[in-house]
């Protein structure tokens, strides 16, 4: 379990073309009860777009390390994993794509100003997604929203999604697979 863990959570926004970091964090960080943890980028369009159109890929690294708190990593291990986003057009507007590090594509539920990103084959142990939309504000029953969308269903061998996601605020997360 991972379950009411500390750990140290390392962010960085790299832009794919220039291979420029436009953005880095590095938090403590801890996952609730339930194995539950997430980040916020704050303005994330500022990134992606020129001119309020959606022009450039960006690579989302995440590296998860441990600290002096942290009992489910050893000292000197990590976990890193990292993710592509990539504006393409199809035939209305610009949208929004998500591949992992080895190329799998991310399940994606978007609507107006919306888009929710749903790993479905776990990277190790951990299942995970992303919200961004515009604008904000953020507010709980969306990060619920994206929760429950990303959760098994219990019914689905697979781990399907139950439900859709109506909003949030840049936010990544992972839970623990069962």
């Amino acid at each position: 379990e991972i379950s009411d863990e500390n750990f140290d959570l390392k962010v960085q926004i790299t832009r794919i073309s220039a291979n420029e970091v436009l953005y880095e964090m590095k938090t403590s960080s801890s996952s609730d009860e339930g194995g539950w943890f997430g980040f916020n980028i704050p303005n994330m369009s500022q990134f992606l777009m020129e001119e309020g159109e959606l022009k450039y890929p960006v690579e989302i690294k995440m590296e998860i390390l441990p600290n002096d708190s942290t009992k489910w990593m050893r000292e000197g291990e990590d976990f890193m994993v990292s993710y592509t986003l990539k504006p393409y057009a199809d035939s209305v507007d610009n949208q929004l794509m998500m591949t992992r590090m080895e190329g799998s594509t991310l399940v994606v539920h978007s609507d107006k100003h919306l888009y929710a990103f749903k790993d479905l084959d776990p990277f190790a142990y951990l299942l995970g997604g992303f919200l961004i939309t515009v604008p904000p504000p953020y507010i709980d029953s969306m990060l619920i929203d994206l929760k429950q969308w990303l959760s098994p269903d219990p019914e689905d061998e697979q781990g399907g999604a139950s439900r859709g996601v109506k909003g949030g605020f840049p936010s990544g997360g992972y839970y623990k697979k069962k």
